[in-house]
């Protein structure tokens, strides 16, 4: 294949990726039913959740290179995998966790599924499972210097939980629910969860009841 050394740098990748999502929500809107979940009503939560997925993608894959022949890393990608849990962490575990709390405010937002902090944590883990195994293979297929980390996982899975848990203490608040429940999408956890509202019992003296 001969030397090759391509880099490719984020803003030029994502933006115009991200312009083409605005337009593909904008159209969808125009053209949603009342009640589908694709008006315009939707369209923020549905834009920040295309901008914080470019942005961890940016984070964990940018600058892209691409190398080959003289260019390329010489490591053995087996080397770039840690799997020493919690030994090797330092404080590059703090961004990694503050990386994927977005992420578990999103998910009852986005999502019906996601109704525990076990799901939170298993959607958590997953998703830093997928970042991991693609720096991995974006090391053996292009040569680059990705890599992946164990206590990755552990801190991008914890920062999901910790996210879930902030979610879940908003809606019980009375603004910050209400406000959360006009953005969010019908099917999800947040929209079912509002369904439930407390009325007062009909004798003063008895407990209120939920409906």
């Amino acid at each position: 294949m001969g030397d090759v050394n391509y880099r490719f740098e984020a803003i030029p990748v994502l933006g115009p990726l991200l312009c083409l999502v605005f337009a593909f929500l904008a159209v969808q809107a125009i053209r949603a039913r009342a009640g589908a979940g694709w008006g315009w009503r939707f369209v923020p939560l549905r834009f920040v959740t295309a901008l914080y997925l470019a942005g961890v993608i940016g984070f964990t894959f940018f600058p892209f290179q691409i190398m080959y022949g003289r260019y390329a890393d010489d490591i053995d990608w087996t080397n770039q995998i840690n799997w020493y849990l919690l030994v090797t962490l330092d404080p590059s575990a703090v961004p990694n966790i503050v990386m994927t709390v977005p992420l578990g405010i999103l998910l009852p937002l986005l999502s019906g599924r996601v109704t525990s902090w076990r799901r939170a944590a298993v959607y958590g883990a997953v998703f830093s499972i997928t970042i991991e195994v693609s720096q991995v293979l974006s090391c053996v297929l292009f040569n680059n210097y990705r890599g992946a980390d164990v206590n990755d996982v552990l801190v991008n899975t914890l920062g999901c939980v910790i996210g879930y848990g902030i979610v879940r203490w908003a809606l019980t608040m009375r603004f910050t629910g209400d406000l959360l429940r006009r953005l969010v999408l019908p099917a999800s956890a947040a929209a079912r969860a509002g369904q439930h509202t407390v009325t007062p019992a009909a004798d003063s003296g008895s407990a209120a009841r939920v409906r």
